[in-house]
């Protein structure tokens, strides 16, 4: 079996509304268009279910840690909140903790590296660095304003944050950014691409806004309607090619949607 990729987490509950909203003001978070909470790399979902009790039977079986930037600025908000604290704030090493319960009985924990923790991690090799790293795409627009529309009217996306000179989108898994820059991509390469479950529906809604996908007629690379076959994929996708789609957002930039194509045998 290859390794999956953790997409998601389902945080049950009975009462899912009152504690979606708790996790709203506790950590200034709103639902993305699919109702998830994304934190980072990691999007939890909170959600009715039938089979659970109103609290936690066992409310550290598993535990969400939030990485927090300044700990006493958090439980003091969490504080206002009037929350119950299982471990009140204290140092553990070079790590502040503070453990905490939801409305439903859920331990949870908030956490802040130190100074002399990240120090530490300075040590490390340039590649135990890298393989710990967040992993993010960074795209030049020439007119910031104009980048923005097209991600928004054409693919539907509105930045999570944004700085001057810089717009940040977020994904289940992952980030990229579109900056404001004097150079212009070649828009000879792609530059990054989204994985989909359904390849037709999304390119056809995306024509549907206005979007328009390249023709390719190359060796090993030749689309039908817009839609290019690729033979062979990476191990732990479980899939034996890809199906992929091609466009240019305002700026230039070459951007593609990908879809795996498993194996008929594949999970047997």
């Amino acid at each position: 079996m290859t390794t999956p990729t953790l997409g998601s987490i389902l945080l049950a509950s009975t009462e899912p509304e009152r504690l979606r909203s708790w996790y709203e003001q506790a950590f200034g978070v709103s639902p993305n268009p699919d109702g998830f909470l994304e934190f980072g790399g990691v999007a939890i979902l909170v959600d009715r279910r039938d089979d659970v009790a109103p609290r936690s039977a066992e409310p550290v079986r598993l535990m969400l840690n939030f990485h927090v930037a300044d700990i006493h600025e958090a439980v003091a908000h969490l504080d206002g909140l009037g929350v119950t604290w299982v471990s009140k704030l204290e140092l553990r090493g070079d790590v502040w903790f503070a453990a905490l319960e939801d409305p439903d009985g859920n331990v949870i924990q908030v956490i802040e590296l130190t100074p002399a923790y990240v120090a530490e991690r300075r040590s490390w090799s340039p590649a135990d660095n890298l393989r710990r790293a967040t992993i993010a795409t960074r795209l030049p627009a020439q007119d910031l304003d104009r980048a923005r529309r097209f991600y928004a009217e054409k693919l539907g996306l509105e930045p999570a944050e944004e700085r001057p000179g810089g717009l940040r989108y977020t994904g289940s898994s992952g980030w990229f950014a579109v900056f404001e820059s004097a150079g212009r991509p070649s828009g000879e390469h792609t530059q990054m691409s989204w994985e989909v479950d359904d390849l037709d529906a999304v390119v056809a809604e995306l024509r549907r806004r206005g979007v328009t996908f390249e023709d390719y007629d190359l060796p090993g690379l030749t689309t039908v309607e817009g839609i290019a076959t690729v033979e062979g994929n990476y191990p732990s996708k479980g899939a034996v090619g890809e199906r992929g789609a091609w466009f240019r957002d305002s700026e230039g930039n070459l951007l593609s949607i990908g879809e795996p194509i498993r194996s008929p045998d594949a999970g047997h």
